[in-house]
């Protein structure tokens, strides 16, 4: 397995219970085929740099973990699936 980490960022106005499900969604997507998640960091309230699809504020969380490969795969798809989630990025971390 390799180390990774993915940030993601939602609208600004989703309440605490609705960003713990979702981060839930994520651990899901990993630890459902085969991975392990090392850190779960939420970075909270962040104005954006720009509006994105019209939102000025967003909700940003870091999550380290160990998967393979073919593990992204399945997490893309989570992360396009939900509505809430604005922008994503997932990257390969070294020790």
């Amino acid at each position: 397995m390799k180390p990774y980490e993915t940030l993601f960022f939602t609208e600004g106005n989703i309440d605490d219970e609705a960003l713990g499900a979702l981060i839930g969604k994520v651990e899901n997507a990993i630890t459902k085929n085969g991975g392990q998640i090392e850190k779960i960091d939420k970075w909270g309230k962040r104005q954006l740099a720009y509006p994105v699809e019209k939102h000025t504020e967003g909700n940003y969380v870091l999550v380290n973990f160990m998967a393979k490969p073919e593990t992204l795969k399945e997490l893309e798809r989570t992360y396009l699936i939900n509505q809430t989630i604005l922008r994503f990025m997932t990257t390969t971390r070294y020790k």
